[in-house]
């Protein structure tokens, strides 16, 4: 407790925000469609998210694969790379935070996308020197679902409760940013984070 403590550094301070997802689904059922057309975009809801990343996925029950919006000035479409971050997990879930990168290349396929509000998204507002597989890989690891943990006791995973999460230097992020790009082990990266926040 004492290193969390003593942690300053947020989502804000390295260029990221955080907001939820913009569609809610049921507001928009007229909108709903199972092929893609023109002025349709992929709805990515939170099954898309999983402790194996990011994949398309519209199979559980009404969830439908895509929408048809007016244009992509819509508010609802999202164009850019983000981190995904479920908002809801169920108390036997292993892990309170579920992350994955939902990229670039994915986005652009389809010139935009729709992300639902049962995913978090954490973006970079600014040039961030950190990059989302970074975050993504954070905020996969065992120390900071317990920085997280210390912080709501809920299952619910708000934007509010990110924007708050304590997190490694700046300095201790390009640590791991570098052991990431060179391949470390799931274990050498738990083993660094757990270092950083000193448990």
């Amino acid at each position: 407790m004492r290193h969390l403590r003593a942690m300053q550094t947020r989502f804000s301070d390295l260029g990221y925000s955080v907001s939820t997802g913009p569609l809610v689904w049921n507001r928009h059922k007229e909108r709903l469609r199972e092929r893609l057309g023109k002025h349709c975009y992929p709805i990515i809801w939170a099954e898309a998210v999983s402790e194996a990343g990011f994949e398309f996925s519209a199979t559980k029950k009404n969830h439908a694969p895509y929408i048809e919006l007016e244009s992509d000035k819509s508010p609802l479409v999202v164009n850019r790379e983000c981190v995904l971050v479920q908002r809801t997990t169920a108390k036997e879930q292993d892990r309170r935070l579920l992350a994955a990168v939902m990229p670039q290349s994915f986005v652009d396929a389809f010139g935009g996308v729709a992300v639902e509000n049962h995913l978090n998204m954490i973006y970079s507002v600014t040039h961030a020197l950190i990059d989302p597989r970074t975050i993504a890989v954070l905020l996969s690891t065992r120390a900071i679902d317990l920085a997280f943990r210390c912080i709501s006791g809920s299952v619910a995973v708000s934007a509010y409760e990110l924007n708050a999460l304590l997190l490694p230097s700046f300095v201790q992020l390009q640590r791991l940013q570098h052991a990431v790009a060179d391949g470390s082990s799931v274990e050498a990266i738990e083993a660094l984070v757990a270092g950083f926040y000193g448990w």
